[in-house]
């Protein structure tokens, strides 16, 4: 059965178009653009991931540092909603309990390093704001004051270390798209220019014009011929008889 409209054999179809090129033949735009907008959007993540971790990292400050009697007097503290607390103190074996303002005792965990100084040696975490009651035992002086090992700062050191891929693929890509993108621009406007106003091409031989030729001196110069489209009229002048008949004098 005759199958039409098939190329034969040994042919590969129609041509196809170059990398890089559009269907009008001029270099393309899109490659670039896509890498370069791909670096910017990069950019913006790690941008965002960066000042989202700044934003959920908690504050601690040395003036908030309270400090607790250790021979085991309670304290009354004022604390805040959902925030993690911590004691610092050089004796790592201090004991502390801490009571919310319902009177629940909360969980106390110690911690198994910090670099802090002095440092953090045990954490809880509040639930209401209100009045705490603090009770804390120890050989050497104790201060509590807002954790630097926290969740929060768990979370945040994170979402730091996610943004720098972002922020490094993304600089690449959009210093690499931007440079692609002026190159090609300019490819792209020289072709335009090219079409507009064509020039021979490469290694085609140059057929010099002759400079107009000068009369040399002492040759005489024809008189230029005007001519006004009609061909010249040749007359002929006849002799006029004689008066009188004919007759001579």
């Amino acid at each position: 059965m005759a199958v039409w409209n098939q190329p034969g054999p040994g042919v590969n179809g129609p041509p196809r178009r170059p990398r890089g090129v559009d269907a009008d033949g001029l270099p393309s735009l899109k490659v670039p653009r896509a890498v370069t907008f791909g670096g910017a959007a990069a950019l913006l993540v790690a941008v965002v991931l960066f000042a989202a971790a700044v934003a959920i990292a908690p504050r601690v400050h040395e003036e908030d540092a309270v400090e607790i009697d250790q021979g085991g007097q309670s304290t009354a503290l004022s604390l805040l909603e959902d925030t993690e607390y911590g004691f610092f103190s050089a004796d790592a074996n201090a004991a502390c309990t801490v009571f919310d303002p319902a009177g629940t005792a909360l969980d106390v965990y110690p911690l198994d390093h910090d670099n802090s100084e002095p440092p953090q040696v045990l954490g809880f975490r509040s639930t209401d704001a209100g009045t705490y009651a603090v009770t804390c035992t120890g050989a050497s002086a104790i201060i509590i004051n807002q954790a630097n090992v926290s969740p929060e700062w768990s979370r945040s050191l994170r979402m730091v270390v996610a943004s720098m891929p972002f922020a490094v693929a993304g600089l690449v890509g959009t210093v690499v798209g931007a440079i692609w993108l002026v190159a090609r621009r300019r490819r792209r406007t020289r072709a335009m220019m090219n079409r507009l106003f064509p020039y021979p091409p490469v290694g085609a031989p140059v057929v010099p014009v002759p400079p107009p030729s000068s009369p040399r001196p002492g040759t005489p110069v024809a008189p230029p011929t005007v001519g006004y489209g009609l061909a010249p009229q040749q007359v002929v002048y006849r002799p006029l008889p004689p008066p009188d008949g004919g007759q001579g004098v």
